[in-house]
Formats: C-alpha cells, structure tokens, sequence
C-alpha cells in the first residue's frame, strides 16, 4: 500500500507547470520526505520547471536539500508581496496551525486571483491522530518520538484545526477545488495491539461511505473573492 507522500508528490507534478510561481510554506529542508523513492532529483526537476520557487519557514534554517531559495523568519505574516504566487503548498503543516482564520488569510494574500493552496496533512478522524489531539502535548511528543523515531527539536505542537472536510469548507477566501482522503501504509507493525487497530481502520475507511475515516488529505483549494457568496 502506497504512503500518503505519493499521493501528494503526484499532485505536485501535475500542478507545477513552466509558469507557477511557487511558494512552499514550512518547507523546512525538504519538499518532500528524504525517503521517498528519488525524492531529491524529483524535488530539483520540480523548481527547475517551474518560473519561480521560494519557501517559508518559521524556525527551520537548515540548508534546502534541493536548493530551494527560502525565508526564515518566525512570526504570522508571509515575507512576501501581495499575489505573487499561483501556487501555494504545504507538506504536513496545516495540523500545527492554531488560528486557521489569519493562516488562511495570509495565504489568500500572496496568491494570485484563482491561484490555488495545496495541503497534504493528517485527518482528524483517523484513530492516531484524534488520540494525538486528547493526549497533552507533551505526552504525545513522547509517542510521536518513540513511534515515528523523530528527534524531539522535530516534533512541533499539533492543534488539528484545519483536519477535517468540513473545516476546509470554512477556510475564508476559498473554494475546494479538490479535496481527497487517501490512505497510508501501516505503520505499527511492530506493536501487535496497534497494528490490529491500524489493520482495522484501514479496511474500515475502504467501505463505500467511510473514505473520510482514511489517514490523510490531500486538498486543493482555490482563491476567491474574500466578498463572494462562495468565500
């Protein structure tokens, strides 16, 4: 079963074209994970194509593995101008934003008329990260550590406010273009009592009606009018 980050490198290639402007937000070091098959040659095609790439990230100025040319600076305000981008993504960011009005706001402001924001992030009703959001933060670092074998200066407070179908549909200035559940392999083999679960709802969320119980979205929303009927 293919990883979530798949789904979400297809989505990128389809959408970066010869005339995107595009802005990657907590780029971190990497558009897309290390691991993933030929990931950085993939990444490098990617800003070569496109006319103009940039990323943003609040806290992590390590060097971009595929040379994107990024800003680091904390804060909620983008150090960018106004419509400069067509294209706006975000790789397993969106879960960690608190305040999704300003957010959303933020990224409307640097799109173009019609541009479009893309989110890959986790979904609120799969098992692992509705625990993640009753646990405290600092007992889920502890499991997020343990599990996913991240170095805790990698493990960022996770609000999930932005993780459901309905909570895209509220995002101001926007309209879905696009809004998928996808699914991840399992990752729990290793701890019988979570790989059934996992196993579990894995098969759960194939039935016809319960796709939206799969582990990810994959979201492509469209910039609108701020003052339209549909925003």
């Amino acid at each position: 079963m293919a990883h979530s980050q798949y789904n979400y490198r297809d989505t990128l290639d389809r959408l970066v074209q010869s005339d995107t402007n595009w802005l990657d937000i907590g780029c971190g070091h990497t558009i897309l994970p290390e691991w993933l098959r030929d990931s950085i040659p993939f990444q490098k095609k990617l800003l070569a194509r496109c006319r103009l790439a940039r990323g943003y990230d609040p806290v992590d100025d390590r060097p971009h593995v595929a040379g994107l040319i990024k800003e680091v600076s904390p804060g909620c305000s983008l150090p960018f101008e106004d419509g400069l981008f067509n294209l706006v993504t975000a790789n397993m960011v969106v879960e960690h934003v608190a305040d999704p009005v300003p957010f959303a706001r933020e990224i409307h402001r640097v799109l173009k008329t019609g541009g479009l924001f893309v989110a890959h992030t986790s979904n609120l009703l799969y098992f692992e990260y509705f625990a993640a959001k009753i646990l405290p933060n600092s007992v889920a670092r502890v499991v997020a550590h343990h599990l996913d074998e991240r170095e805790y200066d990698d493990i960022f407070p996770a609000y999930y406010r932005i993780n459901t179908r309905s909570a895209f549909k509220r995002l101001p200035g926007f309209r879905i273009n696009a809004l998928e559940c996808v699914t991840t392999g399992p990752k729990y083999k290793k701890i019988p009592m979570l790989n059934w679960i996992e196993s579990g709802m894995i098969h759960l969320a194939n039935l016809p009606g319960l796709h939206d119980l799969r582990s990810d979205w994959i979201a492509v929303l469209q910039k609108v009018d701020l003052n339209s009927p549909s925003a």
